[in-house]
C-alpha cells in the first residue's frame, strides 16, 4: 500500500500510530497524522504555521479530545474512514501534480481536503488553507512544468478536485444564459403515455399523448459537477441556480459562471 510513500511520509503514518497510542486512542485519526506530520516535516510546518509549536498543537489536540489510557504500540490499530480519504487525497494529489511519490507533503493536502476533520479544523483555524498550502508545495518544485500547470487548472468543487479544461465545455454551453438563485424544488413533468419518457416542456400538457405529473421530478443534478440538487439530503444540497430549466450548484456558479454568465440576482425563494 506504501511502496509509492517516501521514508519521511512513512515516518508520519509510523508516528501518527504512536501518536494515536499515547492519546489511547482506537483508530489512527486526521489529528494524529497531522501531529506526525508537524513532527516529521518541520520545514513545511513552519511556513504554514510559523507561530506554532508541536508542543502548542499537542496542547489544542488535548483540550478537543478525550485523552484515555495508553495503548500498547503492540496492539493493532485501524486507520479511521476520515483517515482513510486523507492517504486517498493524498495519493490524488501527487497524481494530479505528476508526482511518482506520495510525500509528507501530500498528506498536508490531503489533510486540509477532509474539511470535517479536526486535522483539518486545527490547520484553518491557524490560517493554512488549501490553496495557499498548493502553492507552497508547488515551491518545493519549481522545475516541474506539469506541478505548475495542474496547479493552476485545478479547482476544489465539493471537496473534490477537478481539471477545469475538462469542464470548459459544460461552461462555455451555460454561460449564454442568465442565472437566478433559487430553492430547489420538487419539479412537474409530463410523461409521455406511450414511452414513459419524461419532459420538462410543460407547453405540451395538453396533448393527449402526455400526462402531467405534478412535482413528480424529485431531484436533479449541477449541469457542471453532477451535484445532487434535492430538499432531503440537506442544506447544501437544496439551493442551486437555474435558467428555468437546467441547474447548477453554487460552488460551479462561484467558480465558473458568477463574472462571465448574465445573471438575474435573486434571493433564495
Amino acid at each position: 500500500m506504501f511502496e509509492r510513500y517516501t521514508e519521511k511520509a512513512r515516518r508520519v503514518i509510523f508516528f501518527a500510530r504512536c501518536e494515536a497510542s499515547q492519546f489511547g486512542a482506537q483508530q489512527v485519526e486526521t489529528e494524529h497524522l497531522l501531529l506526525a506530520f508537524v513532527r516529521e516535516d518541520p520545514s513545511l510546518s513552519r511556513r504554514l504555521l510559523p507561530n506554532t509549536s508541536l508542543e502548542a498543537l499537542h496542547k489544542e489536540v488535548e483540550s478537543r479530545t478525550t485523552v484515555r489510557e495508553t495503548v500498547s504500540t503492540s496492539v493493532d490499530m485501524p486507520v479511521s474512514n476520515e483517515s482513510k480519504r486523507v492517504l486517498a487525497y493524498a495519493a490524488e494529489e501527487a497524481e494530479r501534480l505528476g508526482h511518482k511519490h506520495i510525500g509528507s507533503e501530500h498528506l498536508l493536502l490531503g489533510l486540509l481536503r477532509e474539511t470535517r476533520s479536526l486535522a483539518a479544523n486545527l490547520l484553518t483555524s491557524h490560517g493554512v488553507r488549501l490553496e495557499d498550502a498548493r502553492t507552497c508545495v508547488a515551491n518545493l518544485f519549481p522545475d516541474d512544468e506539469r506541478t505548475a500547470k495542474g496547479l493552476r487548472n485545478l479547482v476544489q468543487i465539493h471537496n473534490q478536485m477537478w481539471d477545469r479544461d475538462s469542464l470548459q465545455p459544460q461552461i462555455r454551453a451555460l454561460s449564454r444564459f442568465a442565472w437566478r438563485k433559487q430553492q430547489w424544488k420538487p419539479m412537474d413533468i409530463l410523461v409521455e403515455k406511450d414511452t414513459g419518457r419524461a419532459f420538462f416542456d410543460l407547453s405540451l400538457k395538453d396533448d393527449p399523448k402526455f400526462e402531467l405529473q405534478p412535482a413528480a421530478w424529485q431531484q436533479g443534478q449541477c449541469e457542471i459537477c453532477g451535484w445532487e440538487l434535492n430538499t432531503i439530503t440537506g442544506p447544501e444540497h437544496s439551493t442551486g441556480y437555474t435558467n428555468g430549466r437546467d441547474w447548477v450548484c453554487e460552488e460551479c456558479y462561484t467558480n465558473f459562471l458568477s463574472a462571465i454568465s448574465r445573471t438575474s440576482p435573486s434571493e433564495p425563494d
